[in-house]
């Protein structure tokens, strides 16, 4: 324990001054490569770890932001059709207009 820990009886790990381990040179580290391999072992250069190759990026279908004004309700409405029918926003929107122009179209034949 040093002397300026700030509550007694707990030990401190941190490192003293006097504690500092030196790095050792390249000349240092050569000379026990070298006496390691004279003990059998081998120095091999590190290698990387495998890593598993990248998935290529999505490319995003639905690229284009739409604003709409409308009442909490039918927005409430509108995210839980998607929902429910488990698709995206962009493709609820999309079957959403495909629905209108085709109510649109049965209305112009009737007339």
């Amino acid at each position: 324990m040093t002397s300026g820990t700030g509550r007694p009886g707990l030990a401190s790990f941190s490192l003293d001054e006097d504690d500092d381990i030196p790095v050792p040179t390249p000349q240092q580290r050569a000379a026990a490569r070298a006496g390691g391999e004279k003990l059998g072992f081998k120095s091999e250069p590190v290698e990387a770890p495998n890593k598993r190759p990248t998935a290529p990026a999505r490319e995003a279908v639905y690229t284009a932001n739409f604003h709409i004004r409308t009442t909490p309700e039918d927005r409430e409405r509108y995210d839980d059709f998607a929902y429910r029918h488990r698709m995206k926003k962009g493709e609820a929107m999309r079957l959403l207009l495909d629905l209108a122009e085709e109510a649109e179209a049965a209305r112009a034949k009737k007339k």
